[in-house]
């Protein structure tokens, strides 16, 4: 039969007719993946033979391909609970050549050299962690920041901060933000990178230009009211509706930070007649 076959066999004889013996006959026949390798992991967890399940799950954080993430994370929460720091940076060693669970890891390090209080260790861990980062890059940040000491940091984050810039335009705009980089975030709303094929990386910078209205109002009604007319002509009432979500901030500026409410009234108006052979449009902006 089919290895699938052969699997839904083992199932059967495992879990319905509690067979061990032909269980582990086949078993021991299909090792080939990390799940295969979990497979008979939770099986000798099952038995109460830790000795097993931990030999087991050596085998297949070496030889299991694929999938491997809870046979690490097995061995972590076993080493880890024994203080057994040698195991715990052989495994890290063991995901960094097996080039899987790098972060994952690297991370579980960090955490570990950070509660005994072991600085360097810790500091190590967290910067080799940043290598294998491909998310969330401004949380990444934000922990170096809160964990190394302020002279390690400032060596070490104009090197973070231009990676992030490469990786991450969101994330890093978010940095600039908090560093009171208002006038780089403004600039770079209006004027994104480029890829090297001309394409904008991302066009959706909303969240900047809502924290931004206060400091620069006049410069954010703009962005908001372009990003409003992209959506009128050629449109439908889908894109109308985005156009008058737009708008909406762009009169909230005029309003409440500019008191300008005269100024808001002549430019929607002006809008209107400029569409007014859209009845859609005027519908959808009507409550406005």
């Amino acid at each position: 039969p089919s290895d699938w076959r052969k699997k839904q066999i083992m199932k059967i004889q495992r879990e319905y007719l509690h067979d061990d013996s032909a269980y582990l006959q086949e078993r021991m026949q299909i090792l080939n993946s990390g799940m295969d390798y979990w497979d008979l992991v939770e099986y000798y967890i099952e038995k109460g033979d830790q000795v097993k399940a931990l030999e087991t799950a050596e085998m297949g954080i070496l030889k299991g391909e694929g999938w491997v993430t809870k046979l690490f994370e097995f061995l972590w929460e076993y080493y880890s609970k024994k203080g057994d720091t040698a195991n715990l940076e052989r495994l890290v060693q063991a995901a960094l050549s097996r080039n899987t669970e790098q972060k994952n890891m690297l991370d579980r390090l960090f955490e570990y050299y950070r509660s005994k209080g072991a600085y360097e260790q810790a500091k190590s861990a967290l910067l080799k962690s940043f290598e294998f980062t491909r998310k969330k890059y401004y949380e990444e940040y934000k922990k170096q920041k809160e964990f190394l000491k302020v002279p390690d940091w400032k060596s070490i984050e104009p090197g973070i901060f231009n990676r992030i810039k490469e990786k991450d335009f969101h994330d890093y705009l978010r940095i600039c933000l908090d560093k009171g980089m208002k006038e780089t975030v403004l600039k770079s709303i209006f004027n994104p990178p480029k890829n090297r094929f001309g394409y904008l990386f991302e066009d959706n910078f909303d969240e900047f230009a809502d924290k931004l209205a206060n400091d620069f109002p006049d410069k954010i009604i703009e962005y908001y009211w372009q990003k409003a007319y992209q959506n009128i002509p050629n449109g439908n009432r889908k894109t109308y509706s985005v156009a008058a979500k737009y708008l909406e901030k762009a009169r909230d500026i005029y309003i409440n930070i500019l008191n300008n409410e005269t100024g808001w009234i002549k430019r929607f108006s002006d809008l209107k007649y400029e569409f007014k052979k859209r009845p859609a449009f005027l519908e959808t902006v009507s409550g406005l």
